[in-house]
């Protein structure tokens, strides 16, 4: 770092003084006190949607030869977000528009002094990759297997931005598996989607829901047809409706044992001269039950949460939508089946 000798006022030569309680330089003649302040430095982060971020080899000395996000110094009239932007432009040719601040970190460099490194994500508008100014060379890296940095700050900043972007990127995986399972009339295995730990609760603590579905369907105008009966063979068919559900979710039954059932299920409630309009609202009770309980489980305070329950909602519906009609397709075969006695 360069040491400053003759005020740039009256040309004195600086003397060192304590001014509120730091040295610092001051002249002698006219008084002037030079502050000894970090230079700003603005350092950009563009990433693909493969989740690749774009990196430039230095061409130059400090740290030639190795990768680094786009980066430089702020220039007097020109805010730090232009000065991202126009470092990414100059190193990579490509024209960005600042999406979030990612992080405000010190570095001391041997030439410079303290310097305050300014790191903002930025989103590609135009142009096409290629490297210029002091950059070599540029190109993706998968964000998670990066070269090692040139700048520690810059290491800091990048895990900052993995943490920043892994609710979103949770969610998009978790979508993408969710969209792909449906169109396949799949709705994904356990262990693929972000409710899938949602699944899990309602699996330990099936009894509980069960017991809530019960008070219901015993009192709610609805299902008058289930008010006088067995409390224990409704518990042991709620029961197994829950053990389909995630068994359905995790592939170990398959679609024609999963219509047999409901089907059965259907053909037995006309036998037991249920109303057809009370068997449909008990399998929606019971849908509500479920997704009441896991709403309560938990607290939705991040996207990531709200998806999840956005989620199970969907493979709720998609679960009780096919049981109800087949249960429907069983009932009234069976009803034709009296009406043809």
């Amino acid at each position: 770092m360069k040491i400053k000798i003759f005020c740039n006022f009256c040309g004195k030569e600086l003397d060192t003084d304590l001014l509120d309680g730091k040295k610092r330089q001051i002249c002698p003649g006219c008084k002037a006190v030079y502050y000894e302040n970090p230079l700003p430095v603005a350092s950009v982060i563009l990433s693909n949607r493969d989740r690749e971020v774009l990196l430039v080899k230095r061409a130059r000395e400090p740290f030639q030869g190795m990768w680094c996000f786009p980066i430089g110094f702020a220039e007097t009239g020109e805010s730090i977000e232009d000065a991202a932007l126009r470092e990414l432009e100059e190193e990579t040719s490509l024209t960005g528009k600042i999406v979030q601040l990612v992080d405000v970190g010190s570095h001391l460099n041997h030439f410079y002094g303290e310097l305050l490194i300014i790191t903002f994500e930025a989103e590609r508008v135009a142009g096409v990759e290629m490297a210029g100014d002091d950059a070599s060379e540029c190109r993706y890296f998968p964000i998670m297997n990066l070269p090692k940095l040139a700048f520690d700050s810059q290491e800091r900043a990048i895990q900052k931005y993995r943490e920043l972007k892994r609710d979103l990127w949770s969610i998009r995986d978790s979508f993408e598996t969710f969209v792909g399972g449906a169109l396949r009339d799949k709705i994904a295995y356990p262990g693929s989607l972000l409710s899938d730990e949602l699944i899990m609760a309602v699996e330990n603590n099936s009894k509980k829901i069960i017991r809530l579905w019960l008070d219901d369907i015993m009192t709610n105008p609805s299902t008058g047809s289930y008010h006088a009966f067995d409390r224990k063979e409704l518990f042991e068919r709620a029961m197994s409706i829950i053990g389909d559900f995630k068994a359905w979710l995790k592939g170990e039954k398959g679609e024609n044992e999963f219509k047999s059932f409901y089907v059965n299920l259907g053909n037995k409630r006309r036998e037991d001269r249920v109303l057809l309009e009370d068997l449909i609202s008990s399998l929606s009770l019971l849908k509500k039950h479920i997704w009441m309980f896991t709403y309560s489980f938990g607290v939705w305070e991040k996207a990531v949460d709200i998806y999840r329950m956005f989620e199970l909602g969907e493979r709720l519906v998609y679960f009780f939508d096919k049981a109800a009609y087949y249960a429907v397709t069983g009932y009234t075969r069976a009803a034709r089946k009296q009406g043809k006695a």
